[in-house]
């Protein structure tokens, strides 16, 4: 195995500290997005979700203190132009500090913050239509599946930049996640295991909320599933499974079976990794198993996607202004005549998607709203407008008149 040095490091153009592992401050980089590598012209961003009892730094560093998402990376992916992210949140089940306490968040809860706070990040960085790569391990996968769904479900104007982690992810690794769930007597001995001998009993006889989304049959884990199956085809996915069993205090068991973390799907790539299921994330030289697998596939896809993605955001914008334009209608129908309608036939005829990718129109809808046509919103003088009574008073079409110019700049506005 090859050992790795502060100044070999150095030599590489790693960003190492002068001696030992990677620093990663709690209080800056524990919690939320945080960027280990950057490069300047990046057209993509590599995610890394950590898991269960995980954090952004010891999830992914090896024994040899080797973190492999800004140690090996970078240079496994030979020049292809992409960031390299991680994302933290609390995914403690016990906590032996005083300043910090085990999570009683739910998934979706979770899933809500890591989709509003990676999508603020890309906003301040530039990057917010970069296709997205996510390594998740263990509970991490089930977090970014219910994130990406999380995203789709939005559809309010208001919150549409939410929309952009399911519009921009192009691929998905999952490393032992236990996508079917795993025995709860597992993963309570796998818990006993990594806390100090010391650590009362008790202490582990009130299931965590995260623990339980990780059992079999699990309702929320099953919910996730079916409806992650209405869309996962849209992405490049890898199933990644242990094939080393965990000695705990003597007793060796698989934490996540292969059938667990490798459902059998069509269009999905599946292999094991020679390791255990807390080593299987830490790759602690090029020849770690399983990193010539990861890292080749990342790059690949970080050559492919800023095409694919590109497409995918033109059909977002042509379904945007079908959304935008049904959205206006409703707002001024009660002010319009029923047989005048400002409305005429959409210059734009909305396409599906799929239609939309394999053939992308030469206009685009993405235009200021200076530009926008006016025949989509017809002034208001063109308008009829009806009799309006408010309190038994019958509105002046002057009343009316200036109510209907207010709410035709309350259209522009919101395009």
């Amino acid at each position: 195995m090859t050992e790795f040095s502060a100044e070999s490091y150095r030599k590489r153009g790693y960003r190492r500290p002068v001696d030992g592992p990677i620093a990663i401050s709690e209080k800056e980089q524990r919690y939320e997005t945080s960027a280990i590598y950057t490069h300047p012209d990046a057209k993509v961003d590599i995610v890394l979700v950590h898991g269960l009892n995980g954090d952004p730094q010891k999830t992914w560093t090896a024994s040899n203190g080797c973190f492999w998402p800004a140690d090996l990376l970078p240079t496994a992916l030979k020049g292809a132009q992409a960031n390299i992210l991680t994302y933290g949140y609390n995914a403690d089940v016990y906590s032996r500090k005083n300043d910090r306490s085990a999570s009683d968040n739910y998934i979706h809860q979770h899933a809500q913050t890591l989709v509003t706070n990676l999508t603020m990040f890309r906003k301040s960085e530039g990057t917010f239509r970069n296709p997205i790569i996510w390594v998740s391990h263990s509970l991490g996968g089930i977090l970014v599946k219910r994130a990406i769904l999380y995203s789709n479900d939005v559809k309010a104007t208001h919150h549409e930049d939410y929309r952009s982690i399911f519009i921009s992810t192009y691929g998905l690794i999952f490393l032992g996640t236990p996508h079917a769930g795993s025995d709860a007597a597992t993963w309570g001995l796998m818990l006993q295991g990594m806390a100090d001998a010391i650590m009362p009993r008790r202490f582990f006889e009130t299931e965590s909320v995260l623990l339980r989304t990780l059992k079999r049959e699990n309702e929320t884990l099953a919910n996730i599933n079916n409806h992650f199956l209405d869309i996962y085809q849209r992405f490049r996915v890898q199933m990644v499974h242990e094939n080393h069993k965990t000695d705990i205090k003597g007793t060796k068991i698989t934490v996540v079976e292969a059938n667990s973390a490798s459902p059998q799907l069509p269009g999905v790539t599946y292999y094991g990794v020679e390791a255990t299921h807390s080593q299987m994330c830490k790759f602690a030289s090029p020849n770690a198993p399983g990193f010539r697998a990861v890292s080749t596939d990342i790059r690949e896809w970080v050559h492919e996607a800023p095409a694919f993605i590109s497409a995918r955001w033109d059909a977002e914008e042509q379904d945007k202004a079908f959304r935008m334009q049904q959205d206006i209608k409703e707002r001024i129908s009660p002010f319009v005549s029923p047989t005048s309608s400002p409305f005429v036939t959409n210059p734009y005829p909305r396409r599906s998607s799929e239609s939309f990718i394999s053939s992308i129109s030469s206009l685009s809808l993405s235009t200021p709203v200076s530009d926008v046509p006016r025949s989509l919103i017809t002034d208001t003088a063109e308008c009829h407008f009806p009799t309006v009574t408010v309190g038994g008073r019958i509105l002046p079409r002057e009343e009316v008149q200036e109510l209907s110019d207010q709410l035709y700049k309350l259209c522009r506005r919101s395009i």
